[in-house]
């Protein structure tokens, strides 16, 4: 696990029990707007033509508390969660005995990401899902391109990836320390610094991007080989949450491809 993973392990492990109250309308939100767009993610669920009798796996990957696996679980016949943080996982195993999905939802605490991965995460049940889901944590990781293309491997033909992320800002930075430009002066790394803890508070630490244009997202979807159906759409309703006792909204957008 590298440094940067580490600190976002110890970030949501702190976070963990508190994130459901503290993000409850941005999660309500994901699940809304996931419903909604259900048959636009994909065409194959146990209740369509395309799905019926078959099964239907899906990985979420940083899963948290599960809001996504707990949204889609009706239509699906197995998912894994997966996330670097222990107490999510906690969470998640947690909220799926909660909502009676425990039988087809099961997390497990791992970073796939790493160099090397222990073998009991490379058999069947690990690989070809039919959905990768990923909501409000490709900004988090260390290096979005490997991860994408890591994680589509785990995709049966067809595969469908689906992102829930934030939109850049105007003038946001889009790497950890970088911004459109190259400053040559302490005083431009100083106002990157404050805009960076500005967009993100005490979790500044533990992000790498700041937002994913349409045009960066499908470049990401490229380099794993999700090459067929992209879209990209910004959602209309702002994600919405509280940071120092004051109401911050920020723009979110779903995406989707599939692997050929």
């Amino acid at each position: 696990m590298t440094d940067f993973t580490e600190a976002n392990r110890t970030y949501f492990d702190k976070m963990a029990t508190a994130y459901k109250d503290k993000f409850a309308e941005t999660m309500k939100m994901f699940s809304d707007q996931t419903l909604k767009h259900r048959s636009w993610i994909s065409d194959r669920w146990t209740d369509t033509e395309a799905g019926k009798g078959q099964e239907i796996k899906m990985l979420e990957y940083a899963c948290g508390p599960g809001v996504i696996s707990m949204t889609l679980a009706p239509f699906l016949t197995q998912i894994v969660g997966i996330d670097v943080s222990e107490k999510m996982i906690d969470e998640f195993n947690r909220n799926a005995k909660a909502v009676d999905m425990a039988s087809k939802m099961t997390g497990y605490n791992v970073d796939l990401l790493a160099e090397t991965v222990a073998t009991e995460f490379s058999g069947p049940e690990f690989n070809e899902f039919d959905v990768l889901t990923i909501s409000m944590a490709l900004h988090h990781f260390e290096d979005p391109d490997m991860a994408l293309q890591k994680l589509a491997k785990r995709l049966k033909n067809g595969g469908v990836c689906y992102i829930i992320d934030l939109v850049p800002e105007p003038g946001s930075v889009h790497d950890h320390g970088h911004g459109h430009g190259h400053g040559h002066g302490h005083g431009h790394d100083h106002d990157e610094h404050a805009k960076h803890q500005h967009e993100f508070g005490d979790a500044a630490h533990t992000v790498k991007t700041h937002g994913f244009s349409k045009e960066h997202m499908q470049k990401l979807f490229q380099g794993a080989g999700l090459t067929v159906k992209f879209d990209y759409e910004v959602l209309s309703e702002p994600l919405v949450f509280t940071r120092e006792e004051k109401r911050v909204e920020k723009t979110a957008f779903i995406a989707r491809a599939q692997l050929a």
